[in-house]
């Protein structure tokens, strides 16, 4: 369950007059929580994934004066991919990687701002992927293991029944193959992503992790600016959290003199 944020930075730094940033916070929920609610099998075709107009894409990270929250960690830089969670009221998600507690979220591609920059969803994986040292971006083979892991499609693998099937014959989630959603697979990118939503509901009580993983390709960080985030989030009653969230939304004005609001968020 999503929830504005009952306390806004309390800055000088905040010009904004406080009815406009209460009102932004309100508008804010409201469309991540119609978001969450959504259980689509895609957004009008099966060239656009249920991503790219429903859930909520999230991504867990910590502040620090040494870097911006919102750039690439040095291995994401070294991949060309960032590690992200897809929230979604159908899906059976009860918290977020190695106790997250603020990070942000981005607009679905659907509905982003029309001077934002766009990304791209490159894979989905039903639980966590441990992509830490993986192949193409974060989607292809896993060094750490002995085997050589592939993409799912180019294994035969298309369906959530054969990914389960699968998983339960390997029984390690390091050896687990991703869902490939890449804009270029067009007309089965669709059907890949909620084919591992599907997966995950189905083999919810034998995941090793109770959080999905998807990955998104690297964006130019010389235009973070224009980067869709639509907000700032807290998991409620996690020790710190707010504060952490307080403190990216006011990096973020004073790096770019724009407001983003804090959203908290109730993990199921």
């Amino acid at each position: 369950m999503l929830k504005k944020c009952s306390r806004l930075l309390a800055t000088a730094a905040l010009l904004t007059p406080f009815l406009a940033q209460a009102s932004l916070g309100e508008r804010t929920a409201a469309q991540m929580q119609e978001n969450y609610d959504a259980a689509l099998v895609d957004c009008g075709g099966s060239a656009i994934p249920a991503h790219g107009c429903s859930g909520v894409l999230i991504r867990a990270t910590k502040p620090s004066p040494k870097y911006h929250t919102w750039h690439h960690s040095p291995n994401n830089k070294e991949k060309g991919g960032v590690s992200f969670s897809y929230l979604r009221a159908d899906l059976p998600i009860t918290s977020l990687a190695a106790d997250a507690r603020s990070g942000f979220t981005l607009y679905p591609r659907m509905q982003r701002p029309a001077e934002s920059i766009s990304y791209q969803v490159l894979c989905a994986w039903p639980t966590d992927g441990d992509t830490w040292t993986r192949e193409q971006q974060g989607c292809g083979n896993n060094s750490q293991t002995s085997s050589t892991e592939r993409l799912c499609h180019e294994q035969g693998i298309t369906t959530a029944q054969a990914w389960i099937d699968e998983f339960r014959r390997s029984g390690d989630y390091k050896r687990q193959c991703a869902f490939d959603v890449r804009d270029t697979r067009k007309s089965e990118r669709a059907d890949a992503f909620y084919q591992s939503l599907t997966a995950q509901r189905l083999f919810a009580s034998e995941l090793p992790f109770p959080w999905n993983e998807v990955i998104i390709q690297a964006w130019d960080e010389d235009q973070a600016h224009r980067l869709p985030i639509q907000s700032f989030f807290h998991i409620e009653g996690m020790w710190g959290a707010l504060e952490q969230a307080q403190a990216d939304q006011k990096d973020w004005y004073e790096t770019y003199g724009a407001y983003i609001p804090i959203i908290r968020i109730r993990m199921p």
